[in-house]
Parts: structure tokens; sequence; C-alpha cells
């Protein structure tokens, strides 16, 4: 089996629950689904495609604390690592046990995070999810720096995922101001800003986190990260061609296990797109292959871009970001300035 890179990291995957709805008690707020523990179907996926490691986010449903995503790294440490936010907060809310509270989700996850048990806040940094609530940017900027703050005290990446946020301004300002403000905290945009949906304004949105991401250089480094495993092949070269992002600042990771389906796109960017299905079961009554998907692009990569860069993009970037052990030393490209830039010596060891 020739596997799509020397090391293969999925960073953005959902396996804790198959998303069956049970209604919240709080009707203005998130519903919740029912924890259901998929990880037998994911390490069989990952063994089919040639995936190294898989990273667990807390689904956009309420439900799976974050203890079972910590427990089902101690089962397979060598195949899984987790996300926290705050599970269990969002939960009594929904269930009418409390009013929500910006404190208590941020004591959960500083919690979390002392355990050491995991490597990120994500995927959605916590917020009042009330439909009638009305965010100014100064109020998401002042919640947002407590958690960046609390990043930075543990040490891990946090998790952007504002364009769902339904603002009435520029989420793209909060993450130059966050990048900005916090240069040694490292952000990774979930989807690179290009989620799923067919009404996806693709090119403008990658164009958009593009020109923040190239803005975000200080000191020779660069602390927003692109999520590209929604990405159609094309997207890929828009990003590596520009001089102030490159194939450094690329991460592998899509929406495994997302309830959504792929569908094709005659006439849209990429031949194929993911998007949630409001006439059709919201559970998919099979596994959407995600990975089939996704590496079907990758392979187009191959037709402009080298194998040591894909390396880098589907493994390399993930493994130096979170310090994951490697079965080798001198497995990813480093120490070209063509890549690196002036400060090409800090990428090797």
């Amino acid at each position: 089996m020739r596997h799509a890179a020397r090391y293969v990291v999925e960073t953005h995957a959902h396996i804790s629950t198959l998303y069956e709805p049970v209604e919240a008690k709080n009707k203005n707020w998130q519903s919740v689904a029912v924890p259901v523990d998929n990880s037998a179907m994911c390490l069989y996926d990952m063994e089919r495609y040639g995936i190294d490691m898989t990273f667990i986010k807390p689904p956009s449903q309420i439900g799976p604390p974050n203890e079972m995503h910590a427990e089902m790294v101690d089962r397979h440490p060598d195949k899984f690592r987790a996300f926290c936010t705050d599970q269990t907060q969002k939960l009594k809310v929904a269930q009418g046990e409390a009013e929500w509270d910006i404190d208590s989700s941020a004591a959960e996850v500083d919690a979390a995070l002392a355990t050491g048990r995991f490597i990120g806040i994500g995927e959605f940094v916590p917020r009042d999810w009330d439909p009638r609530k009305t965010y100014t940017f100064e109020e998401r900027l002042g919640e947002f720096r407590i958690f960046m703050e609390l990043a930075r005290k543990h040490g891990v990446t946090i998790d952007y995922h504002e364009f769902s946020g339904g603002y009435e301004w520029d989420h793209w300002r909060l993450l130059a101001r966050l990048a900005a403000e916090y240069p040694d905290v490292p952000i990774i945009v979930c989807h690179a800003g290009h989620s799923g949906g067919a009404h996806d304004d693709g090119p403008n949105q990658l164009r958009n986190v593009l020109r923040v991401t190239g803005g975000a250089w200080r000191n020779g480094r660069n602390n927003i990260y692109l999520e590209t495993g929604t990405w159609p092949a094309e997207f890929f070269k828009i990003a590596m061609d520009d001089p102030n992002v490159g194939v450094t600042q690329l991460i592998w990771g899509g929406d495994y296990g997302s309830r959504q389906y792929i569908l094709t796109s005659p006439g849209r960017d990429g031949a194929t797109f993911a998007t949630f299905m409001r006439k059709w079961q919201l559970v998919a009554p099979y596994q959407v292959d995600w990975w089939g998907t996704s590496l079907h692009r990758i392979d187009k990569v191959r037709d402009f871009a080298t194998q040591d860069e894909i390396n880098l993009i589907l493994g390399g970037n993930a493994a130096r970001l979170f310090n994951l052990p490697m079965p080798h030393d001198r497995m990813f490209m480093r120490g070209r300035p063509d890549a690196w830039g002036v400060y090409w010596e800090d990428s090797l060891p």
C-alpha cells in the first residue's frame, strides 16, 4: 500500500457521537447529542487510508464530555490526541441546570488542560450560544483573550471557528488582533475559513484568511495555521504561491465524522463539497467517506507540489507544532530558505 505521505495526521475529527439528537430543555441554546464511541470505525478507516494519528475535536453539538475523549487517547495513545472545551458547562446550560457564564467555562477548560491530557482548546472557543445574543467586537475579543491566556499558560494551541459565529462585524479583524496580541500562541483556523455548505463563497473566504495569515509574521515566525482538509486542490496552490503564507502554515484536517454529506458540485470550486442536508436524514445511515475524498484532492496537488511539500502539509507541520513522537528523525523538509525564509535555521533541530 502506498501511503499519501511519510506520516499523516488528521487534525480535525469527530468520533464521539453519531449526532443522535436529544431535545434540550433550554430552547434558546444548542441541541444535545447522545455520546457514542465511534472510534472503532475511525481506527478502521485510519488503517485503510494510511492515517497515522487522528486529533479528536469536541463535536459542535453538546454531549460528549472532555473525559470521554481523553479516555480514547488513553486506550490508543499511538493513534489519538484530543482537544477540550467547556463541554460540561454547555450541557448544564442546555439542560436548564445553569446560566451560561464565561468564568465557569474558563475554569473547566483550565482544569482540563492542567491534566496534561489535551493538546489544545477547540473546536469552538467558549461563547454564549443563545441565538438572541448579540456580540460586539470588543466583547468577543475580551472573551477570547481569556482563553488565549489559558492557551499560553498551558503551552497549547487554540482553534478559531468564528466564521460561523453570525456576527455583524468582520471576524477576520478579530483573528488579526488575536494573532498580534498573542504571537506565541499557535492559532488553528478550522477549515481555513472554508467550511462545508453549498453556499460557501470559496475563494473569497480563502483570500480573506490568507491576507490575515500573511500579515501574522513576527520575528520570523507565524502563529496562524490553516486546516486544509476541506480544500479543493486549487486552494493549495493559491496558499503555497502566496509568499507570505506558503507550505509551512498548512496542516491537513477536515471534519471526519461530521454529520455533513459530501456531494458533487459541477461548476463550483472543486469536484465535491461537504454540506448539511436539511431535507435528508440528520444522521447519515452510513459513515461518510471524508478521507477518500480529501486524499483524492491531495493526489491532484501532486501535479504542482513536491512530495517533500506534501509531507509537511499532511503530517510534518502538525508533528512540529504538537511535538508528536516520530518513528525517525530527518523525515520532513527543513533548513531550506525557500520554505522557511531568512530564519530557516529555526527549522533545524
